[in-house]
């Protein structure tokens, strides 16, 4: 149908084949180029940060909720990580279906429930999905002229890496061997005590002058009580004297009284003779106004002796009321002494002393009190004695008087009355008796004046015992006061000792300046902020507040603190602490050819091609390399580079295999004109696959180039069978136009059903997993767009052109294959009548073929060649960093000695993780990065060879890989065996058990128990019973020792004009910190007995312990697990050895928990080649359904899939012979021998059959059949043969990765064609009858 169309209507065939290269040549120009297929991994990695934290810690706190949280995420397939110092990763891997963007959202929402039951210092987790993007596309080194490595470092960060991330597809570009500048901020000891005796002389100033208040007032009490002393003394003095003194003026004037009275009694007597009368009435009125006088006295002492003592009566009540109050605070105080708390029970004995103290004072005053009562008590009897002595005087008058004859006197008279009537009766006698009265009024004055003089000095008497009184009461007084103040003195003087001591503690430095401190202040004065907008007079100002430290001295005079202290100035940074701009220059190594550089590695970005990001990158050092001329720049490792040596390759093998499937045809058929015919359909089928792999997104890379390579010597098979049938029948004598319709026509089921076959063996590909799927899909595609494209052209484009190129045609005659062809026609006629000793042979053959080529191992991917090799340098045990960079110059210098190298790039460690995936070395290993010359004359393992031959001498460990282009870093290298359980003391015994039986088995080498990946540890075991006796718990202890620690940690960071700088904190005690110092620590411990403080040395509550641990703890299925692994020594091959080993651990024995489990390139190896196995069982299966459908029958397919054992022996047979692995590609290039081979069966059993049903005998049909269709299998095998061959055979660099495939391909296309045209023909015989099948048919 197709072939009648195209010959009708060439033009519009020719019309579709312009529109396919035209769509070609847009589709070539704008595909992408890379290394590798688009890989979705469906991998994901969490990493998160804790700053200073141990492997244990980082496990138990971050890795181990991460884990759980994980674990129930949708599609998780399984859950490994690596808990190493400060950094948590836990890698993920997911069903091969998962949408990635969907389970990396329900990935965050997880971890975003659990990270906030983190501490503060756990970063925030990020999420990367695994992409082969994340590899370095080119390491490049980088050399200044003039410039030193800080220079240099300088110029990169801040010139180059710019540059270089601002060119398109570019993603990042990160440093090694960059000098990185930072500040250290040491608290020193000699800067804080200077600031320290600044304080203390400030403070010791203002304590001085309350010190001396205190002496002063100590002096005062002193005199104080001096004085009161000497004035209770000076008042006794005193009062005795003016009390001895009153007593005898008052003898005196009882005498003078008692005189005057006789002398009156004298007069009375001399007047008694004329006067009696008026001298008794004189007398009685002295009598009279005497005693009335005194009586008046005599009351008013009364009444003021009562008043004291009424006022010493109330203080006595006073003093007796504070007694009792006093008392019951006591009781009170000695009732809850017993109940009170310990820390209570000090300040309740002080309370009670000090009552007891005030009592006793008040009890002594209340004494005193008690003797100036006593003697008011007894003035008062004597005033009440005198008293009634007058009144009983005064009564006896009046009784006198009363009784008188004629007196009008009363006896109750008043004393008044009692005056007047004597005064009457005296006036009554004046004039008689003038003399004697005015002797008598001179007696009775005399004797008033005695009486007023009693009075007083009975007043002065009472004054001075009132004095007296009042002089002990104020005594007293003054005395408690003083007393008082002398207590309080003291409390003072105590209490101003400790708020002295209270503020030198709080003044010091060393307490003040806390790192917690220092960093927060860090912080806040290096600070600059927008607050917000504000609006003046329309204009909108941005307000910003703070001014950020710009520079290393406005760092030294940053402020800290004003302690508002005289004599102390305001502390800055400087006064307290070294500042000191360091780098990293003892840690960090880098050199090209020998001398100080930098290495950068640069990723892509995804989406990008690799080829056009390169040539960017390339054009963008050109032009960098013109503005500074001393700029050198060496590309290390490039994998535009490889990925042009594979276009060139392909572009090669494509050309070379087109000329001789070309030169083939015209050898067989000696014309021209068909011969042109396939070679214009070749290119036309290649536009076309071309195009079909653009729109379904295939990019140009390693794999799909392979694919399109080895589909070269397949696509011309349509066309050859199709020119070569049209030119047979038109040899037969059919015109042009009609032996092209029937000839495309009797032969496009067969090749559509060629095609089909060869295409379906790439479907089963879908139901493979992992890698294998990921990277053979664009392969499987090239193909199969190839072969469509070659079946669309075979039914389109030949028969068009055949009409037209074919008209004339001459009979060309084949001597040489004519007599070649009467040859097998003879030989298989003899065949078939031993058909069953060729089977029997040919079973042979497979089996020992099968066995020979199982002898050699197996491999992941094929060694490729590049012009870039790795040596990666390891110090040897104990080996510091120093040693390690001496060595690796040692190594540099022996490989530039070595003709084919051209420059050696050495950097130590690696940047992130795309470092690690290249194989980058870490902080304990050197990683080379040689380039070779292009024109090289040894081989990448020659050089290798030769490498370890000049390093032989050297210490350390040299680990050479021949290319840095080798696809086997994607299944891991060498052999892997985990050690599973859960105690890590546990594991790392069995690892190095384990690693003693691996070392054991013939073909390991450098065997690792996992030990190399341990640190020193110092280990500080708490002993909880002793600690429990200091009160110290090991959370307490694990505080004490981490303020001693490193600080690792940026606390801040300062930004110059010039660069960047991170800012880190130390204290006296980091800076000086050491095993000696963690060993001689104390903590303060206080006595609960006593209160006494003392100095416990740690050492007393833990013990010292130093050994080894691990740097990192691998987990898998959140179990843990420790890593032994083992390189391949020269010669031996990974899956031999791989197998050897898992024998040997066989009867490994284990404790309960414990398991082991092959990882590493063997088991990746082992997981590939089931798949593949998988794929080639489903691939047979889906030929023989095709050839179901195609033949109608059940039994054809069944001979023709006996061809595939064929394929088998030849491609098992070509390994053996090349010394080669079965590698995964090997198997790849088994898969599409299945579905080339039986092609060539097809062919034949369908021929067989048509000539069975023109009615020819079986015998006759089968040697027939196999006469007439020699020519096109044998130039159909050989075109494909000749176009792999260029692949197979070819020297250059670029067809390593193919050539496996190539060489199984040939081998099997050249003994499967030669053995099918022999036991294709058997078996049809041996399972066929010789009924016609014209009768079958009707």
């Amino acid at each position: 149908m197709l072939s009648r169309f195209s010959v009708k209507k060439p033009y519009t065939v020719i019309v579709g084949i312009v529109l396919v290269i035209i769509l070609g040549v847009v589709s070539l120009s704008k595909m992408s180029t890379d290394l590798l297929p688009s890989i979705n991994l469906p991998y994901a990695i969490v990493v998160t940060t804790y700053p200073g934290a141990s492997p244990e810690q980082v496990e138990d706190v971050v890795t181990q909720p991460i884990e759980g949280a994980m674990a129930s995420t949708s599609n998780i397939k399984n859950i490994s990580s690596t808990s190493s110092n400060n950094t948590s990763m836990v890698a993920l891997e997911f069903e091969q279906t998962t949408n990635m963007d969907s389970v990396t959202v329900e990935m965050r929402e997880s971890l975003d429930q659990i990270s906030s039951y983190w501490p503060d210092t756990v970063g925030n987790p990020i999420i990367m999905k695994l992409n082969p993007d994340m590899m370095p596309i080119m390491i490049a080194a980088i050399e200044v002229e003039g410039m030193d490595s800080l220079e240099i470092s300088d110029y990169t960060d801040t010139d180059l890496i710019p540059e270089l991330e601002s060119v398109e597809g570019v993603a990042s570009v990160s440093g090694t061997g960059l000098i990185e500048e930072s500040i250290r901020v040491t608290l020193s000891q000699e800067k804080i005590d200077a600031v320290n005796r600044k304080i203390t002389a400030s403070l010791e100033e203002k304590f001085s002058d309350a010190q001396n208040e205190m002496d002063s007032a100590e002096d005062e009490i002193s005199s104080g009580k001096e004085e009161l002393d000497n004035g209770k003394t000076e008042m006794a003095g005193q009062l005795s004297d003016a009390q001895n003194q009153l007593n005898d003026k008052k003898i005196e004037l009882f005498q003078t009284e008692s005189d005057m009275h006789a002398k009156l009694d004298e007069l009375r007597k001399t007047r008694t003779s004329t006067e009696q009368g008026i001298t008794a009435l004189k007398e009685l009125q002295g009598q009279v106004s005497a005693l009335i006088k005194g009586k008046a006295s005599l009351n008013q002492g009364i009444l003021k002796l009562q008043g004291q003592q009424e006022k010493l009566k109330q203080q006595s009540e006073q003093l007796q009321s504070a007694l009792k109050q006093l008392r019951d605070q006591k009781e009170q105080l000695q009732q809850l002494l017993p109940v009170a708390p310990e820390e209570q029970q000090i300040t309740l004995q002080a309370q009670l002393i000090e009552l007891e103290k005030q009592i006793k004072t008040l009890d002594a005053q209340a004494g005193k009190l008690q003797e100036p009562q006593e003697l008011i008590e007894s003035q008062l009897e004597e005033l009440q004695e005198q008293l009634e002595q007058a009144e009983d005087g005064l009564s006896q008058i009046k009784a006198e008087m009363a009784s008188q004859e004629g007196s009008e006197m009363k006896e109750d008279a008043t004393d008044e009355e009692l005056e007047q009537q004597i005064s009457q009766s005296l006036a009554q006698a004046e004039a008689g008796l003038v003399q004697i009265d005015g002797g008598i009024a001179t007696i009775e004055a005399g004797l008033g004046s005695i009486a007023e003089g009693k009075a007083t000095i009975n007043d002065t008497l009472a004054t001075l015992n009132k004095s007296q009184i009042t002089g002990v009461v104020d005594m007293g007084s003054a005395s408690a006061q003083l007393a008082s103040g002398e207590e309080k003195l003291k409390e003072s003087k105590d209490a101003f000792e400790d708020t002295k001591e209270e503020a030198f503690d709080a003044s010091d430095m060393y307490n003040i300046l806390t790192m917690d401190t220092l960093t927060n202040i860090l912080t806040a004065q290096n600070f600059s902020m927008p607050a917000g907008y504000i609006t003046d007079d329309g204009e909108r100002y941005m307000v910003r507040v703070g001014d950020a430290v710009d520079s290393v001295e406005a760092l030294k005079d940053m402020v800290l603190m004003d302690l508002g202290m005289d004599g102390v100035d305001t502390v800055h940074m400087s006064d307290v602490a070294d500042i000191a701009v360091t780098d990293n220059t003892a840690d960090t190594y880098a050199r090209l050819n020998g001398k100080p550089g930098v290495m950068l590695s640069i990723e892509k970005q995804t989406g990008y091609s690799t080829g056009d990001v390169t040539d960017r990158i390339y054009k963008k050092i050109d032009s960098m390399k013109k503005n500074d001329e001393n700029l050198a720049v060496s590309v290390m490792m490039d994998q535009g580079v490889y990925i042009d040596m594979i276009v060139d390759s392909v572009l090669n093998n494509m050309v070379f295999g087109a000329a001789l499937a070309i030169l083939i045809l015209l050898l067989f058929l000696k014309d021209i004109r068909p011969t042109l015919v396939i070679a214009v359909s070749i290119p036309i089928s290649v536009i076309f696959a071309v195009v079909l792999m653009y729109f379904s997104g295939v990019t140009l890379n390693l794999i799909s180039l392979s694919g399109l390579a080895l589909g070269i010597g397949m696509l011309v098979d349509n066309s050859i069978v199709t020119i070569e049938n049209i030119y047979r029948m038109r040899s037969e004598g059919l015109s042009a136009r009609k032996a092209a319709v029937e000839g495309a026509k009797q032969i496009s089921g067969a090749i559509t059903a060629s095609t089909l076959t060869t295409v379906c063996v790439f479907a089963p590909i879908v139901f493979t997993e992992g890698i294998t799927r990921q990277l053979f899909v664009d392969m499987g595609l090239t193909i199969a767009y190839s072969l469509l494209a070659s079946l669309a052209i075979a039914l389109t484009f030949v028969p068009m052109m055949g009409s037209k190129m074919l008209k004339k045609t001459k009979e060309t005659k084949h001597p040489w294959f004519d007599r070649f062809q009467a040859v097998y026609g003879v030989v298989l006629e003899r065949l078939l009548h031993v058909k069953l000793l060729v089977l029997l042979v040919m079973t042979a053959l497979l089996v020992a073929s099968a066995m020979a080529a199982m002898s050699k191992g197996t491999a992941f991917m094929p060694d490729m060649e590049s012009t870039q090799m790795s040596v990666t340098v390891t110090p040897p045990e104990e080996g510091d960093f120093e040693e390690l960079c001496q060595l690796a110059d040692q190594v540099t210098e022996q490989i530039q000695s070595i003709p084919d190298v051209e420059s050696v790039g050495a950097m130590a460690g690696g940047s992130g993780i795309a470092s690690g995936l290249m194989g980058g070395g870490g902080g304990d290993s050197v990683s080379l990065y040689i380039i070779l010359k292009e024109d090289k004359e040894m081989t990448n393992d020659a050089i290798a060879g030769r490498i370890t031959e000049l390093t032989q001498d050297l210490e350390g460990e040299i680990s050479i890989s021949s290319s840095n282009m080798d696809m086997g870093a994607l299944a891991g290298e060498g052999l892997s065996v985990q050690v599973r359980g859960r105690d890590l003391d546990t594991l790392q015994e069995l690892a190095k058990e384990v690693a003693e039986v691996v070392s054991g088995v013939e073909g390991t080498a450098e065997v690792s128990d996992g030990m190399e990946e341990t640190e020193k540890e110092f280990r500080i075991t708490v002993d909880k019973e002793k600690a429990a006796k200091y009160g110290m718990t090991v959370a307490q202890v694990y505080q004490l020792v981490y303020e001693q620690m490193e600080n690792d940690t940026a606390d801040d960071s300062i930004s110059t004009d010039i660069k960047d700088y991170d800012v880190y904190l130390e204290s006296v005690e980091q800076s000086e910190a050491s095993l000696q110092t963690l060993k001689k620590l104390t903590f303060t411990y206080e006595d609960k007995e006593n209160g006494e403080k003392s100095e416990i040395p740690l050492s007393q509550v833990a013990a010292f312990e130093e050994m080894e641990s691990l740097t990192s703890i691998s987990r898998d299925g959140q179990e843990r697990y420790v890593t032994v692994s083992a390189k391949i020594a020269d010669g031996y091959n990974v899956g031999l050895v791989g197998n050897a080993v898992d024998q040997a651990l066989e009867g490994f024995g284990l404790p309960e928990g414990y398991s082991i489990a092959m990882t590493g390139e063997n088991e990746t190896i082992n997981e590939a080649m089931e798949q593949l196995l998988l794929m080639l069982a489903l691939a047979v299966a889906f030929i023989y359904l095709i050839m179901v459908a195609q033949f109608q029958s059940l039994k054809a397919p069944f001979i023709i899939l006996f061809t595939i054992p064929l394929a088998l022996t030849g491609g098992f047979l070509a390994l053996f012979l090349t010394n080669s692995e079965i590698s995964v590609i090997a198997m790849i290039g088994f898969i599409m021998l299945v579905g080339i081979i039986v092609n060539n069966g097809i062919v034949m059993v369908e021929y067989i059959n048509q000539l069975r049903k023109e009615g020819m005998d079986k015998r006759d049909a089968i040697v027939e059949a196999g006469m007439t269709r020699l020519r096109p299998i044998l130039m159909t095998a050989m075109t494909t043969i000749l176009a792999m061959s260029t692949t197979a055979f070819g020297n250059d660099m670029g067809s390593d990765m193919s050539r496996p495939m190539a060489v199984v391909t040939i081998g099997g296309m050249i003994y499967g064609t030669v053995m099918t045209l022999v036991v294709v023909p058997c078996i049809y015989d041996l399972f066929y009858s010789n009924k016609s099948m014209v009768e079958e048919e009707i």
